[in-house]
């Protein structure tokens, strides 16, 4: 099954570039000699640097809005933890598509003047996951308890090039690049369960390695003026787009990776040299007119290859992800679209559906079941939870309830332990089920399944969601 998933991944990576080609050659015959003065060349290059760059430039816009943007809304910043100490409700909009089943430790770390360490404290029975991503969006490291164990432990996030010695107990674990992310999760059996998990949440660290061992870490104090500026609107400007790509590949380069060379080379092209200042006004009219229609082009098709970018069976698509993602960009942008800082399939598998079993577009102006027989074969825990298709956020509704799962209250099986999930806008009169209901929107929405630490039958493709069926 994954090596089928991984040749139906290239397969879409090497439709989009034939597209691109084949659409070029009618326009304008290529008889410019100089490539700084050919539209045509740098709109191919533009298309597939930005798709190639989307999840870095993402990545670092989310950094940059949640760590300096003045009305985020809270006051962390760089090298400490965010701790969202409740489940996520139809309010939050700090992250597309987010889950409703643990709640959250969100960290992204500069580590260019020395190793950060993570400290888990011990978690006895509780599932929790700390994923450890680079700006790529590539997963250096999954700790977690079905991997690190209950117990915890210190983790030292090295640098590419760092050299030193770590103190006695810090394991070491080697990051792609000098900015990276954590996202961790710990599993909450509903709002009763929270306090315990904020407990433990709470006792979870980060440390600067100069700091390890002292009796009080203070707050790190990163001056904004020596970072980036980049938001969500600069990501359809090409301009801006194109110049703050040349400043991250120069400040979160990766070693040895043959995608990103082969990558600049192509930029070269259109005079982005890596070691040197990109300047926007020095480029040609025509190589700023192609990579104007390319940024444009190039956000119009992840838009909307993030509704199929992924294989489709039963109208859902089968999203089990390889840390390794930036390999295959037009999977790795659309997810980034669809929602950022995802885990790798370990972690979790997700089955996403924008469509029911008639390849209708799901909408709450129907009724649907989703009868999962058997539901997901699991380690830890699953859910099927709602979003808008208009916001990507939680659906607000009469009864707070935004996913339905093996740890719903109250959640009924049938006799040979299939779960029956009723999806509608409307309150069901039935009180079975009322019990196993997801509130929908009155307009368009569509749903994740999501299934925590997996047993095999998920990976190889055994179990495979069934169709949502109108009613």
């Amino acid at each position: 099954m994954k090596n089928t998933l991984g040749r139906m991944f290239r397969s879409y990576v090497t439709t989009i570039m034939l597209v691109l080609t084949g659409s070029l050659a009618w326009q304008t015959p290529a008889d410019a000699t100089d490539p700084a003065q050919d539209e045509n060349l740098a709109y191919a290059i533009g298309v597939q640097s930005y798709i190639n760059s989307f999840p870095l430039m993402d990545l670092y816009r989310t950094m940059w809005e949640t760590s300096f943007d003045p009305k985020r809304g809270h006051d962390r910043t760089l090298n400490e933890f965010f701790m969202f100490d409740r489940l996520v409700t139809s309010d939050d909009d700090w992250v597309v598509t987010p889950n409703n089943d643990t709640i959250f430790l969100r960290a992204f770390m500069d580590l260019r003047k020395e190793p950060i360490i993570l400290v888990i404290p011990p978690m006895g029975d509780r599932p929790y996951w700390f994923p450890i991503g680079d700006m790529h969006h590539d997963i250096d490291a999954n700790l977690a308890w079905d991997t690190v164990g209950s117990r915890g432990g210190a983790f030292a996030f090295c640098p590419p090039g760092w050299e030193g010695v770590l103190p006695d107990g810090v394991k070491r674990v080697d990051v792609g690049t000098p900015f990276i992310w954590t996202l961790g999760r710990l599993a909450v059996s509903g709002p009763e369960d929270v306090p315990a998990a904020v407990a433990l949440q709470r006792q979870t660290r980060l440390v600067p390695l100069n700091l390890w061992g002292t009796d009080q870490v203070t707050r790190p104090r990163p001056d904004p003026t020596g970072y980036l500026r980049l938001t969500r609107a600069d990501l359809t400007d090409a301009r801006t787009y194109f110049t703050s790509l040349n400043e991250l590949l120069r400040t979160t380069p990766r070693q040895g990776n043959a995608s990103d060379e082969a990558m600049r080379g192509w930029l070269r092209e259109i005079g982005m040299e890596p070691s040197a200042r990109f300047d926007w006004e020095a480029l040609s009219t025509e190589t700023r007119r192609g990579l104007e229609r390319a940024t444009v082009d190039a956000h119009r098709i992840l838009a909307r290859r993030q509704q199929r970018v992924m294989p489709v069976i039963n109208q859902w698509q089968i999203v089990r992800l390889d840390r390794r993602m930036s390999g295959e960009p037009v999977i790795a942008a659309s997810g980034a679209m669809l929602g950022l800082l995802w885990n790798p399939v370990e972690i979790n598998g997700y089955d996403i559906t924008f469509f029911d079993g008639s390849g209708a577009r799901l909408d709450g102006s129907k009724r649907y079941v989703l009868r999962l027989d058997p539901p997901p074969p699991v380690k830890a825990f699953w859910s099927v939870t709602m979003y808008s298709a208009e916001t990507s956020r939680l659906v607000p509704n009469p009864v707070n309830r935004y996913s339905v799962g093996d740890r719903t209250p109250g959640i009924v099986y049938g006799e040979g332990g299939n779960v029956d999930v009723f999806i509608q806008h409307e309150i069901p009169s039935d009180p079975k089920e009322r019990a196993n209901w997801l509130p929908a929107p009155a307009g368009p929405f569509y749903l994740v399944l999501r299934h925590y630490s997996p047993l095999p039958a998920i990976v190889t493709g055994d179990w495979l969601p069934p169709p949502v069926v109108a009613r």
